[in-house]
């Protein structure tokens, strides 16, 4: 038997790895987060350098230290996972103790106890796992919020009677939840507010977070832990998105040509950047490119994506002349499609690259707060998605062949994305109006 932490970086959680031979690999999660930024595998827990009050990091550590002890206590073979999942769910609650092997009461298991379960058994893929358990999150502070500062002293989440009232409460109070945060500092230090957790939420963020709890309500329907189904007439808008901005193939090309050999590693993201529009991966995939992954003058690729989902249909994309040139500029130096570079100074570099170019074109931008669209200068608010967006709507415009498209960015033809792309272009509205003169 072996026993270890596991720590996983794209919900910031950290687990118990329990392995017994070739039969038992179980999962099981501590109920313990923490910002990768600070984890320490060696530890394991908080790192020594992290700023972090010490009594934050002592309790933590102990914490996890504690139950990785406990499992190994507890465990005994045939031992289910869900056994093991209560083991550590009573060593935060020890009022629960010695009801292990009792049937589990509908009525009196918690709400977040079923979240637990919705992520055992529902969420498999990283980012819907992700996503989902940040809600579960915001819903322990809304718990804590309602009880003491709404005056609902005896308020506690229930999976029973949350319908559609509480629903819409919740969707409210993200909205207006980094308002609390920054009037209300001295309730919200007990929480552990992840990096970029705290910041203004839109519409959009409600109605995202709407529509995931109203799935997880539907399962716990499903599942018969509740009969009220009011929260089904909740409505949950669409997401509203701005006009999406790009860069032309003359700005594009501009870009490429601009001068940059006095700082090489500006000039590396300016040309990973051009690149970028001229295969229209995202991102992620571009950071995960290989050499590998050139056979002949075409990139293949299977998107990460889609990959989660399930799906391994390759992406073909012809490798243009100024594709090719760039790759062959650093052909020596990595195995790797590019010589290795921070995601974050890239996203930077992008802008810096695109101002000093003179991509200064003023481009329509939602913002998401007020739903209004505000005029800002092109090279403010790109980012490395630009470069999708930019391969995409220049095809786009050229061939307006959804499926085609698709079969270059890994889409699915009938995707909804594609609709934002139709209102770019009015030259694509004149052609149109051209046909019935």
């Amino acid at each position: 038997m072996k026993i270890i932490p596991y720590f996983r970086k794209s919900n910031s959680a950290v687990y118990v790895r329990l392995r017994d031979g070739k039969d038992v690999d179980y999962k099981i999660s501590t109920n313990l987060y923490i910002d990768p930024i600070h984890y320490d595998a060696s530890v394991p827990g908080y790192s020594k350098e992290s700023n972090v009050p010490q009594e934050v990091k002592d309790k933590f550590n102990r914490q996890l230290a504690d139950i990785l002890l406990l499992v190994g206590k507890e465990y005994h073979t045939g031992c289910t996972l869900d056994f093991l999942h209560h083991i550590v769910d009573n060593y935060f609650n020890p009022d629960k103790q010695g009801k292990e092997h009792e049937d589990i009461d509908n009525t009196k298991t918690g709400f977040f106890d079923r979240a637990e379960q919705y992520l055992r058994e529902v969420k498999n893929g990283a980012e819907s796992k992700c996503a989902i358990t940040s809600i579960f999150r915001r819903l322990h502070r809304y718990e804590a919020w309602q009880k003491e500062m709404e005056g609902r002293k005896d308020f506690v989440l229930r999976i029973e009677n949350f319908g559609a009232d509480e629903l819409e409460r919740f969707m409210k109070y993200i909205t207006e939840e980094y308002t609390y945060f920054a009037n209300n500092p001295n309730f919200f230090s007990r929480f552990e507010i992840y990096r970029n957790t705290m910041k203004p939420s839109s519409a959009n963020s409600a109605f995202s977070g709407g529509t995931r709890l109203k799935a997880f309500l539907n399962w716990c329907v499903k599942k018969g832990y509740t009969t009220d189904t009011s929260f089904r007439t909740v409505k949950v808008d669409k997401h509203v998105y701005g006009i999406p901005y790009y860069l032309t193939i003359e700005e594009r090309d501009q870009v490429l040509h601009r001068d940059l050999s006095i700082s090489p590693r500006i000039e590396l993201a300016r040309d990973m950047f051009v690149f970028h529009c001229l295969v229209g991966c995202r991102v992620g995939d571009l950071f995960a490119l290989t050499r590998e992954n050139v056979v002949g003058d075409f990139l293949e690729y299977i998107p990460s994506k889609n990959l989660n989902k399930g799906k391994t249909e390759v992406v073909r994309v012809p490798l243009c002349g100024k594709a090719l040139d760039i790759l062959a500029k650093y052909e020596k130096y990595s195995p790797r499609m590019f010589p290795l570079l921070d995601e974050h100074f890239y996203n930077l570099a992008i802008q810096f690259v695109l101002e000093l170019s003179g991509v200064n074109r003023m481009v329509p931008v939602l913002n998401p707060l007020t739903r209004q669209e505000e005029m800002k200068p092109l090279y403010e608010v790109a980012t490395s998605h630009v470069a999708r967006r930019t391969f995409i709507a220049n095809i786009y415009k050229h061939v307006k062949d959804q499926a085609l498209v698709a079969s270059l960015t890994g889409h699915a033809p009938n995707s909804r994305a594609f609709a934002r792309y139709r209102t770019i272009d009015d030259n694509m509205k004149r052609e149109i109006i051209n046909l019935i003169k």
